[in-house]
């Protein structure tokens, strides 16, 4: 099973927050929930913490609820990732 952590301390913008962490891939799908954090997801970003990773994960953000996230990816890498989205 994939691992995910969240930072324990988001950043507020106004009406934003940003919240960010890391994901350990196993090449199995993992959902990461943000709803403790956000009610809406505006953005989010994932990127490899090692340069030579070329493999690009797969993104999918739920409809119901908005602040689940379901990432796929095929190699077993680190990456770290950032929501933005309503508080």
């Amino acid at each position: 099973m994939a691992t995910v952590t969240l930072d324990s301390r988001p950043s507020v913008m106004g009406n934003l927050m940003m919240v960010t962490g890391s994901f350990t891939a196993d090449g199995t799908s993992q959902i990461v929930s943000l709803g403790d954090f956000l009610s809406t997801i505006d953005s989010f970003t994932i990127m490899p913490v090692k340069a030579s990773v070329v493999v690009t994960p797969v993104v999918t953000i739920d409809t119901d609820p908005a602040t689940d996230i379901l990432l796929t990816v095929v190699n077993a890498e680190v990456y770290r990732f950032m929501a933005l989205g309503q508080r």
